[in-house]
């Protein structure tokens, strides 16, 4: 008898373990991170942080393309399943990104901050609601090919995709900080909108990460602002998918 119940007590602790795991890693969304549109780098400080970088043009932009996903990616895989970690979908997928890139049409769009202020309201650790940022317009994706995202969300198994659709690098010479050493503030935008993997937009907004001029290596760019960008991105995402 004390056998049998010792039995019993090990297969139900089985049972139960063994209903909890799958559901569990069942649960984690797949996010997938499309990379903007090469021509869609905009920035007057391109020649700075070629010579500050040792690169050539070509290879300067690419490599701030490549470390803004993998910023994102990083970021997302302790939360989120990220396809893009296993497979560089920009790299190893040319065809279907140029598909894709063919189908997008671009525009200026109120950020949903504005447009949806009650749900995606910005607030402090508290819950105190902060004022609104200075971004009121982002540029914003619509998409041809309304079966483009449901046919890539199975072929890729993604539920969610992150389109960055620009990079912007501005340099402010109205805000000098550091007049003897002719120090000014950079603005670093990343333009991006989030689709449900049904093809519907559930956000889109502008993430910014500012540093000075005198930072022109693409090593330190890549290290220190997009994780700051990949964290806003983050945040914004987990309040739309709630």
């Amino acid at each position: 008898m004390r056998n049998f119940s010792l039995l019993l007590l090990l297969n139900c602790c089985a049972i139960f373990a063994n209903s909890i795991q799958p559901d569990s890693l069942l649960s984690r969304a797949s996010v997938l991170v499309i990379p903007y549109m090469p021509d869609m780098h905009l920035s007057d400080a391109d020649p700075d942080i070629a010579i500050g970088s040792e690169m050539e043009f070509p290879e300067m932009r690419s490599e701030l393309r490549k470390g803004l996903v993998r910023a994102l990616n990083k970021n997302f895989q302790e939360i989120y399943d990220v396809p893009g970690l296993q497979k560089d979908f920009a790299n190893q997928s040319e065809r279907d990104i140029e598909i894709l890139y063919h189908s997008l049409q671009y525009e200026n769009d109120t950020v949903y901050t504005l447009k949806e202020s009650k749900r995606f309201a910005l607030v402090d650790s508290l819950g105190k609601k902060l004022k609104p940022r200075k971004e009121t317009t982002y540029i914003n994706i619509g998409i041809a090919d309304e079966m483009l995202i449901p046919d890539y969300s199975k072929k890729y198994n993604a539920d969610y995709f992150i389109f960055l659709n620009e990079l912007d690098i501005k340099t402010h010479y109205d805000d000098c900080l550091n007049l003897a050493l002719k120090i000014y503030r950079r603005d670093l935008k990343v333009h991006y909108s989030i689709f449900n993997k049904s093809g519907k937009q559930i956000y889109g907004d502008v993430a910014i990460a500012s540093f000075d001029t005198n930072t022109n290596d693409v090593k330190e760019i890549n290290s220190k602002y997009f994780p700051v960008i990949a964290n806003y991105i983050l945040t914004s995402f987990s309040k739309a998918t709630q």
